[in-house]
């Protein structure tokens, strides 16, 4: 027979008890009442739910109160607190509802006056004094999902986070921005923890970016003035930066996306530093791991992956095969050259022979013989600008060959999925802070699940802090002078 779990004996606290009963009296009274015609499961549901809040609340305050230290004097990080005397009741926000708890309230012996810690809550971790752990895993989870609407939608449906939706988008926004303090110390262990598919044989690194509508501060106007606008905002389109990094098995087969999203100012920056340090770890995992660069033409997008693999051995940087086509085949419709045939026989050429773009070069140029400098049509110069300033980056056979990625979707795919889908909401224009917040959550539960689940649980630790008990010192009598 499998073991039975062991039975723990405890002195179960009266409210707990009542409120126990009060399920289970629930329970038996709708068996009691099943074989009516009119027994209505969806009342009685709801009604077990709320029941079952009540007792986890219920439990919860029992559960914080354990952990309140009750010594008069406890350290935590290296300073010293004293309990004060009078206690005070707070109010916290569960997975399920309202927590009332009594605890006590410390202060800093070493500043006449000084602030006052709560020993109860960094134990729990609570978040920003208000939320629990799993509350406010759950609100940063629904933050980087919907709008706050959506959000409250939700919550009044399963139950749960039944506080207003503004306090969901707010402790969503917080963890966010906690993870951006931290992320440049995490994102490494992140990786070296995290587990490889099997068969990882290669990786590209690709970077793009996706406009975003962003809230500036602009200068008062007189029509401002009259219409009582203290604070005037200007909607601005800039470019947000995503980036992925793909594992692929050897027969070129994506196996697992690592995706990160940064606001425009500094996200440069921090996208080529991220990847930058994924990657050193990816390739110390695993020896011999084929890198592969993938990005549009810009020069900024190709700058960045340059720096990006500097001192990493590269089997081959890449313009994005599909970028070059779209060029091909706009150069192909500005001259009535049968676009589809035409386009067709060059991309099989392309995947065939790395001398292909010469090839095609060399047949763009001839077919714009016959037009000066200012009848060319523009696509057909902007074609062949494009081949003469990345030619090296265009030569696709041999990465082909050897079942290398040449496209770069898995980045195009992180910017629709983190930006588009999350951040261009009708109506929707964002802070800095705000969306770096909610882009780092999104970029996270967008990887993987266990990406996420590492994450947010090294975000949640950064509320908790090691608080142990001090011995009252001892007051010493003055000695008199004989």
């Amino acid at each position: 027979m499998p073991n039975r779990p062991k039975m723990v004996t405890m002195q179960v606290p009266a409210e707990l008890a009542e409120r126990l009963q009060a399920v289970l009296n629930h329970v038996a009274e709708f068996r009691a009442k099943a074989k009516e015609p009119d027994a209505d499961f969806a009342a009685a549901e709801a009604r077990l739910g709320e029941l079952v809040a009540e007792f986890e609340c219920a439990d919860l305050s029992v559960m914080l109160s354990a952990l309140d230290p009750m010594d008069e004097r406890v350290m935590v990080e290296g300073r010293s607190y004293r309990r004060l005397r009078q206690e005070a009741a707070e109010t916290y926000l569960g997975l399920r509802g309202a927590i009332r708890v009594s605890r006590g309230l410390y202060r800093d012996e070493q500043i006449r006056n000084g602030p006052t810690v709560v020993p109860m809550e960094l134990r729990a971790g609570v978040v920003e004094g208000r939320y629990t752990p799993a509350a406010a895993k759950l609100a940063g989870v629904l933050a980087q999902e919907m709008p706050s609407r959506s959000v409250d939608l939700v919550c009044r449906s399963a139950g749960v986070l039944p506080q207003g939706r503004a306090s969901h988008f707010r402790v969503g926004t917080v963890l966010g921005e906690r993870w951006e303090e931290i992320r440049e110390r995490v994102e490494p262990l992140l990786v070296e923890s995290m587990q490889l598919p099997a068969g990882v044989s290669a990786a590209s690194v690709s970077v793009d970016r996706v406009s975003l509508a962003m809230a500036e501060p602009r200068p008062v106007t007189v029509e401002d003035k009259a219409a009582g606008v203290k604070k005037p905002i200007a909607v601005n389109y800039r470019m947000a930066f995503s980036g992925a990094l793909t594992l692929y098995d050897a027969d070129g087969e994506p196996l697992s996306t690592l995706r990160y999203a940064h606001v425009a100012d500094g996200g440069a920056v921090a996208l080529e530093d991220s990847l930058r340090r994924d990657l050193e770890v990816l390739v110390r995992r695993v020896p011999g791991l084929r890198v592969v660069t993938l990005a549009d033409g810009a020069p900024e997008m190709q700058g960045i992956l340059d720096r990006v693999t500097q001192g990493t051995p590269v089997a081959a940087r890449l313009v994005d095969f599909w970028h070059l086509a779209e060029h091909l085949g706009e150069a192909i419709k500005a001259l009535d050259r049968f676009a589809p045939d035409q386009l067709s026989d060059w991309k099989v050429l392309l995947l065939e022979r790395d001398d292909a773009i010469e090839t095609i070069e060399a047949a763009l140029q001839s077919w714009a013989a016959p037009y000066t400098s200012e009848s060319l049509p523009a696509a057909m110069h902007a074609a062949l600008t494009y081949i003469q300033n990345r030619r090296d980056r265009l030569r696709y056979a041999s990465a082909r060959a050897a079942k290398l990625p040449i496209g770069s979707g898995t980045v195009e795919a992180t910017g629709k999925a983190i930006v588009e889908v999350r951040m261009k909401r009708p109506g929707a224009r964002w802070t800095p802070t705000g969306a770096q917040a909610i882009m780092g959550l999104r970029a996270l539960v967008t990887s993987s699940t266990a990406r996420w689940d590492l994450a947010i649980a090294q975000v949640l630790q950064t509320y908790t802090a090691r608080v142990t008990p001090l011995q009252l010192r001892r007051k010493t009598a003055r000695r008199s002078r004989p």
